[in-house]
């Protein structure tokens, strides 16, 4: 079990053992903008419906109904097994912090709690349904070819990055666009995207055949393995390059693949080809 999803236990477990869901969400929230509080511990949120939301937590509150330790209403969750059990794991400090949030809001309605939570943190009022309550406008972006990676980050930490830069589509040059993440399977960062307003598209013809990707090592490996994906792989695809061209004009994208490191993958040979048909800088997300 995550650190994350024990805190999430520990959590309900001080509410008396049934919580709602979106107080739950607000007070993980709260949780994430402690300071002390440890990163593997905490979610992402990106801007939703009601203020900050984090698909992982929803998707973790079903692997925890799956595994029984809680059951599910309509707008509640509940307890099932002695969250001790795992909370036992988590860092003293770290649940003293839990405690200490809790604490704090239990006096506190939950529609004070977000009307508190969107006074404090404007930017998450951004996709509020309530429209007399968006604090703040979607930011634009400037003229660019836009790559992102998402190794080391969670899907809802991806999703914020792109709507707090401005970027308005997604475009997958996954090979072979499946993730054991959370969050990063074509069909789910499709879904999720779509409830952003983020467009999404994919071009597997972009992407890496996964059988080049075995011979990968070191520096010097990658770097064949790129100089082979110029020679053999971008002179073929002329069509989908051009409408890679014509998106990327048309409105800020940002073409996507697993990578951190813009330097350990093709997307910065396929941004560098973009970039000269379009005369635009190339921008790695994770470095502005």
């Amino acid at each position: 079990m995550f650190s994350r999803q024990r805190s999430i236990l520990k959590l309900i477990h001080n509410e008396g053992g049934t919580i709602e869901r979106l107080r739950l969400v607000k007070l993980a929230f709260l949780l994430s903008k402690e300071k002390a509080a440890p990163r593997t511990g905490v979610y992402d949120f990106v801007p939703y419906k009601r203020g900050p939301f984090s698909f992982t937590l929803y998707h973790d509150l079903q692997v925890l109904q799956r595994d029984g330790w809680l059951s599910e209403g309509d707008r509640e969750v509940s307890i099932v097994e002695a969250p001790h059990l795992q909370t036992a794991f988590l860092d003293a400090e770290f649940v003293s912090l839990i405690d200490s949030i809790s604490s704090r809001y239990r006096s506190i309605e939950t529609s004070a709690m977000v009307d508190s939570v969107y006074r404090a943190y404007p930017w998450f009022t951004l996709n509020s349904e309530s429209l007399n309550k968006r604090a703040v406008s979607k930011p634009t972006a400037s003229p660019a070819v836009y790559t992102v990676g998402y190794e080391g980050i969670t899907v809802d930490a991806l999703l914020n990055l792109l709507l707090s830069h401005g970027i308005e589509r997604l475009i997958d040059v996954r090979c072979n666009p499946i993730a054991r993440r959370y969050g990063f399977h074509k069909s789910t960062l499709l879904r999720l995207c779509s409830g952003l307003g983020i467009d999404y598209v994919h071009f597997a013809s972009l992407g890496v055949p996964s059988a080049w990707r075995e011979e990968l090592s070191d520096q010097s490996s990658y770097e064949r393995v790129f100089s082979r994906y110029e020679k053999e792989i971008l002179p073929r695809q002329h069509g989908a390059i051009a409408k890679v061209v014509n998106l990327t004009t048309r409105s800020a994208s940002a073409l996507l693949c697993m990578e951190a490191d813009h330097n350990y993958c093709h997307r910065s040979r396929l941004g560098a080809e973009v970039a000269r048909q379009t005369s635009l800088p190339i921008r790695e997300l994770r470095e502005m």
